[in-house]
């Protein structure tokens, strides 16, 4: 494959990943009408930030900012509910796992080798 469909395909798996995770977080906190509310925001700010992010390898920070925001909102989030429960350390941990290895880790990965092929392309 070449180094365009690659980046393409990492490109829609990491916004994949987003519309998952915000969609189930919100969904859960406010209900499933605000949870598709907040996917399709996603969706929107994900979409602009690509199509400013094609005007050059100079403009990466365009993909960074929702990928970065997206991640870290649902992170930061879930630490909170964890710090201010009265679970222990592991409770916290066990908790903190699902999240860390089904969301923000692959989409980390995701990030840096889609960064690196668009190093490679310019």
């Amino acid at each position: 494959m070449s180094l365009t469909t690659n980046r393409k395909l990492i490109l829609t798996a990491i916004i994949c990943l987003l519309l998952y995770q915000v969609g189930t977080w919100i969904t859960i906190v406010a209900g499933a009408i605000w949870g598709a509310g907040a996917a399709i925001i996603v969706a929107l700010v994900t979409f602009f930030c690509a199509r400013l992010a094609k005007r050059g390898a100079s403009s990466t920070v365009w993909f960074l900012i929702p990928t970065l925001l997206f991640t870290v909102i649902p992170l930061l989030a879930k630490g909170w509910s964890l710090f201010t429960s009265q679970t222990g350390i592991v409770d916290m941990l066990v908790d903190l796992v699902p999240l860390l290895v089904g969301f923000v880790i692959p989409v980390g990965l995701l990030s840096i080798a889609y960064l690196d092929l668009r190093k490679k392309s310019f």
